[in-house]
């Protein structure tokens, strides 16, 4: 009889530690995470960023709940439930969403795993979780605690995730700027004449192959570019940097090879005042509005580029 419990305390805490790691790298990796979710194309961008951070806080809970103890035969069954509807999404989500399915994000970047993977590997947590019930009970903190757990730790949860890693909402959304004037000079140079900035309607994208902001707006600047058709002439990337770290750049970010160039880093940083990533929209030549990364509108890019006026 000890043998059966030991072996349902066992897969218990073992199930309960995969939920915290794949919380865990999921929250690390929180920019690829918000990415991989908005191409969904279920919400929009802003409250893409409160699920992401409400899955982590509740998968992360579950998780230690799980491993504790607390509240055991309720815990499981969520737990069983979670596990079952993430399963029915990977079998389906290639007939549902447009979507990779080379990474399930489970796991955030941290770990690769592909659909296929995914299936499997939820497939045999499971079967797993059966042996969950022969634990009747056992846990690790004293049965006073339990009430006073199970509602702390689910706020405290929030309160770390969303503090830390915040939605786009509560970011600070410092205004564009860049020098007129040594943006007029750096639009004069051959490299930016040859990306034809000033032709039509464009989105010029002011970025460091280095700033993680960069490749965030990057990626995003990608979905909105997806679901809705535009061309890529309509974007030039104007990167500073050195030519290795600009492939690097388009590696992280798996985005396609929009129209770029390389330029200066002095005529960059002084057009910019030292701060990217910058989005300006020009419209032949003329600087229409100026974007940082929170302010990026996806109804308004595409109205833009659409010559829409609402």
């Amino acid at each position: 009889m000890n043998t059966k419990k030991n072996i349902g305390i066992i897969v218990r805490v073992l199930i309960g530690l995969v939920f915290i790691a794949s919380a865990v790298t999921k929250y690390i990796s929180i920019e690829a995470f918000d990415i991989f979710i908005y191409e969904h194309q279920l919400f929009p961008w802003v409250m893409t960023t409160f699920v992401t951070r409400l899955l982590i806080a509740i998968e992360g809970c579950l998780g230690v709940l799980l491993v504790l103890g607390v509240y055991s035969k309720i815990i499981k069954k969520i737990v069983i439930g979670f596990l079952a509807f993430f399963t029915i999404y990977v079998i389906l989500k290639p007939f549902l969403f447009n979507v990779d399915t080379t990474n399930c994000h489970c796991f955030g970047t941290v770990l690769i795993l592909s659909d296929t993977q995914t299936l499997i590997k939820n497939i045999i947590l499971l079967i797993l979780s059966y042996f969950m019930f022969w634990d009747k009970g056992n846990c690790f903190i004293n049965k006073q605690w339990h009430t006073y757990t199970a509602v702390v730790l689910p706020i405290f949860a929030l309160i770390c995730v969303f503090l830390i890693t915040k939605p786009d909402v509560f970011r600070h959304k410092r205004i564009a700027e860049i020098d007129q004037a040594k943006f007029d000079y750096l639009l004069s140079t051959k490299e930016m004449k040859a990306l034809k900035v000033t032709d039509g309607r464009k989105i010029v994208c002011m970025f460091s192959t280095g700033c993680k902001y960069c490749k965030r707006t990057a990626m995003r600047l990608e979905v909105i570019k997806q679901r809705n058709n535009l061309a890529d002439s309509s974007f030039a990337i104007v990167f500073w940097g050195n030519p290795k770290s600009v492939n690097k750049f388009f590696n992280q970010t798996k985005i396609e090879r929009l129209p770029h160039t390389l330029v200066s880093p002095i005529l960059f940083l002084r057009a910019t005042k030292g701060r990217q990533p910058v989005i300006i929209l020009m419209d032949n030549g003329k600087i229409v509005e100026l974007l940082k990364y929170p302010n990026i509108n996806e109804k308004e890019i595409t109205n833009f580029i659409n010559n829409n006026n609402e």
